[in-house]
């Protein structure tokens, strides 16, 4: 059995959805582009729940290769009101920097990150990695019948409040 899930997010993970949300909830988040672009994204429980759900259903020998995605899929304009919704500051409406604008930035900051041997947030790749598409589907994995125990909605709203809203030292971010 070989399992390749798109990125995955939860509590405690510091990947790339984490950065993105940190951005968002430190109010330093510029959204670029149109916003209609797709992301595919799996909450960390569903992705372990599939595995577990795979090996005791093991039907015999052979390969098998499941493309895993939680659905559905956000646009990032959806993605972005969410989560500022999840994090207590809900926005009608969002302000996008035209692409062409954000990338010339980002070559900008590139410049300067070579010039001055430091890392930037912004740079040219992040803001093409930002405005691709990423919308991929699980082709096989809904005909094995298996159902993800957390709706992907519900896996960011618990990894905002967990990460942003009430830290885990006690301190909150939010509010403060």
């Amino acid at each position: 059995m070989i399992v390749r899930p798109t990125v995955i997010f939860g509590e405690g993970n510091r990947g790339n959805v984490y950065n993105l949300l940190r951005q968002m909830a430190g109010g330093r988040f510029p959204m670029v582009g149109r916003g209609t672009n797709r992301k595919s994204m799996n909450y960390v429980e569903n992705v372990v729940a599939f595995i577990e759900w795979c090996v005791g259903h093991e039907t015999g020998p052979g390969e098998r290769l499941y493309n895993y995605c939680d659905g559905p899929a956000y646009d990032m304009n959806t993605l972005v009101l969410d989560v500022y919704r999840a994090l207590g500051r809900p926005k009608r409406r969002l302000v996008h920097f035209p692409y062409p604008l954000a990338y010339l930035g980002g070559l900008c900051f590139d410049l300067l990150a070579l010039v001055t041997r430091r890392k930037f947030a912004v740079s040219a790749i992040r803001v093409k990695k930002f405005t691709q598409e990423t919308y991929f589907t699980s082709g096989r994995v809904p005909a094995t019948g298996f159902v993800p125990p957390v709706p992907l909605e519900e896996g960011l709203r618990r990894t905002i409040d967990y990460e942003f809203v009430r830290r885990v030292d006690g301190h909150t971010f939010c509010g403060e």
